[in-house]
This record gives structure tokens, C-alpha cells and sequence, in this order.
């Protein structure tokens, strides 16, 4: 067990200390004053003022073990929320994958349903600021606006509304493009 700086010191300062006190008492004070009264009172103020430097350098060591502990705390809550984000974004690209294949199968309302999944779950992600600090939050933020547009034109398109800005192609473009940039902040928030 290594010892503190400030243990090495305290244990320092007692021994020199104690010879101290040993000498005084021995050669600086009459016969009379060494009585033994006299020796615990010298010898027990000593050892009192050993036990509050011994109290404040582990009280030191605590607040250090403390800091260090939170700072632990905070990275690891900080890794899981990371991590969450990258669970809901690994999510998301799946759902991009089920929306295009109904989309090819001409299955709008489901496609639509799905869509509206994958909004909720990259809103949700959007709200991990911190976990995206480091990520071009813009590019994805254009992305989910982009989805949001398309849910509205595929709604429209569900329920009869003749659109002309309708193409159901710039859609699986749009879906394309959006499970592009959730790979490239999935891998970027993995090798974090």
C-alpha cells in the first residue's frame, strides 16, 4: 500500500516530533517538572494535534476519492446515453429499411406508420445534445425536417389529396440520404 504525500509528511512530523518532545522533556525540563502528569500532558497534546493532521489528511484523501469518483460517475452516464443514442440510431436505420421496402411494395399506409416511428425515435435522439455535440447536428436536423415534409405528402397522398410536389421516388431519395447521415453518426458516436 503506497502512502499519500501527506501521510509520508504526518509520519514524518510525528517521529521527529516525538524524539523532540523526548529530548525537551528529558534535558530542558527541572526533575521536579517531569512528573508523570506532566509527561501525559505533554505527550497528549502531541498525540491530539497527530490526530487532527492525521483527521484533515484523510479527509483530503476523501474529497479526492470523492472528486475522482464523480468524475468517474459523470463519464459513464455520459458513455451510456452515448450509447443510447446509438441503439435508437442503429433502430432508426432498420426502420429506414422496412419503410423503403414498403415503399417498393406500394404498402403507403404502413410505410406511412413507420415513418411516423422513426420521427419519434430521431426527435428522441435529437434531445441527446450533449452526445451530439461533436456530430454536425444541421445536416441532421435538415434530415428529420426533410422526413417530417414526406410524412405530410405521403399522408396527403393516402388520403386522396392530388399533390404535384408528390413523388414518391424523392421520398426513398430522402430516406436514402437520411439513413446515410444516421450511419455516419452511428459509427462517429461507436469510435467515440
Amino acid at each position: 500500500m503506497r502512502l499519500s504525500q501527506n501521510k509520508k509528511s504526518i509520519t514524518f512530523i510525528t517521529v521527529v516530533g516525538f524524539i523532540t518532545l523526548l529530548a525537551l522533556y528529558f534535558w530542558k525540563l527541572d526533575a521536579k517538572e517531569r512528573s508523570l502528569s506532566n509527561a501525559f500532558t505533554i505527550f497528549g497534546t502531541y498525540l491530539s494535534l497527530i490526530g487532527i493532521l492525521i483527521s484533515i489528511s484523510q479527509i483530503q484523501d476523501v474529497a479526492s476519492i470523492n472528486k475522482s469518483t464523480k468524475q468517474a460517475i459523470d463519464d459513464s452516464i455520459h458513455r451510456l446515453n452515448q450509447l443510447v443514442v446509438v441503439a435508437d440510431l442503429s433502430k432508426a436505420i432498420k426502420i429506414i429499411e422496412e419503410i423503403q421496402q414498403f415503399i417498393q411494395q406500394h404498402n403507403y399506409p404502413i410505410a406511412l406508420i413507420r415513418m411516423k416511428d422513426l420521427k419519434t425515435i430521431l426527435i428522441q435522439a435529437k434531445h441527446h445534445e450533449d452526445e451530439l455535440m461533436n456530430i454536425n447536428t444541421t445536416l441532421f436536423e435538415i434530415n428529420v425536417n426533410e422526413l417530417i415534409k414526406d410524412i405530410f405528402r405521403l399522408e396527403d397522398y393516402i388520403l386522396g389529396v392530388r399533390n404535384r410536389n408528390f413523388n414518391i421516388s424523392k421520398i426513398s431519395k430522402n430516406l436514402g440520404a437520411l439513413s446515410t447521415i444516421l450511419t455516419i453518426v452511428e459509427t462517429k458516436l461507436k469510435n467515440n
